[in-house]
């Protein structure tokens, strides 16, 4: 019961009543139902680094939430903590060891299980009226990276990825042009995972990895992810529809426009790729699954790829 009081003291949340319950789904942080005194909680220790870049990241992450919350937007509501190490993260000690949490109100919901198209459009058109602060991360890693990676090892698993060096030759081209696209602050992974289905309503749950993105881009990744990659053409079509009703922009009919799908999966591969290598600290089951990992995301870029031109031309 060590950790789940401390975290009750925390973030003041009362007398623990019974041990938490771990929560499915979350591959990133582990998070817990934790009923105390005062309420029911959600509470996620997060996998953080020490690093400057960590806090930095997570100051423009708790900031977009915070705006997000204060204009009512359709999500859980954040806690405070009372000495907090950061906004709305608090430092637990329990013996030698530090972990980072954080605490939102529990809703009670589960997946989605009806069709939050429209929804979903309309929430991101309101989300991009918050102020734009900042600039999407730069360049994905070039070929040449790439190359420099594999080489280092030469085994099944790089001569797999090599097989994918075209498609990744490709995506980067279209993942440069940037062209004229609207710069927002966001919540960048709105996916049905990400949607908390409750009897009042849909509530956008996650926003750890908020920050600067182009409105564009999480539009468009927004109607694939809740159109099965666009399988769902009526889906597909209510999401950016939807988003312009709500005043929103339409993406232009353009390559370009998908970019940031085409990043993500570049980006996530490289990762795993890195992690597959043995460049970060991973424990041998974590390094074995980003062998699969980086596999699978190229293999999801390679496909993107192939739809794409059908994806522009739904935009037109």
């Amino acid at each position: 019961m060590e950790w789940q009081t401390g975290v009750a003291a925390a973030f003041g949340l009362g007398d623990v009543l019974e041990p938490w319950t771990p929560v499915a789904g979350g591959r990133s942080h582990l998070m817990w139902r934790l009923r105390t005194s005062r309420g029911t909680w959600a509470v996620k220790r997060l996998n953080r680094s020490r690093e400057d870049w960590w806090m930095r990241d997570y100051l423009v992450s708790a900031e977009i939430q915070l705006a997000a919350h204060s204009r009512d937007f359709p999500m859980p509501r954040p806690v405070h903590p009372l000495e907090p190490a950061a906004p709305l993260l608090a430092d637990v000690r329990v013996g030698d060891e530090v972990a980072s949490y954080l605490v939102h109100e529990w809703h009670e919901g589960g997946p989605l299980t009806s069709d939050v198209s429209a929804w979903v459009g309309a929430t991101l058109a309101s989300l991009h009226t918050l102020p734009a602060a900042g600039r999407p991360d730069g360049q994905p890693h070039p070929v040449e990276e790439w190359l420099e990676w594999l080489d280092e090892a030469p085994n099944d698993f790089t001569d797999a990825v090599r097989g994918y060096l075209p498609d990744i030759a490709e995506a980067l081209v279209i993942a440069a042009d940037v062209g004229e696209l609207t710069l927002v602050s966001t919540h960048r992974d709105v996916k049905p995972d990400n949607v908390l289905e409750t009897p009042n309503g849909p509530l956008l749950v996650d926003w750890d990895g908020a920050g600067p993105d182009y409105a564009e881009w999480e539009l468009t990744r927004a109607a694939l992810y809740f159109s099965g990659l666009g399988e769902d053409r009526t889906a597909f079509d209510t999401v950016i529809r939807s988003y312009e009703t709500a005043g929103g922009r339409r993406p232009s009919a353009s390559p370009a426009a998908f970019a940031g799908l085409l990043r993500v999966y570049l980006g996530g591969a490289a990762w795993m790729v890195w992690r597959a290598l043995g460049h970060r600290p991973v424990t041998p089951p974590e390094q074995a699954a980003a062998h699969t990992h980086a596999l699978e995301l190229l293999a999801d870029l390679r496909t993107s790829l192939g739809r794409l031109d059908t994806w522009v031309d739904r935009l037109r």
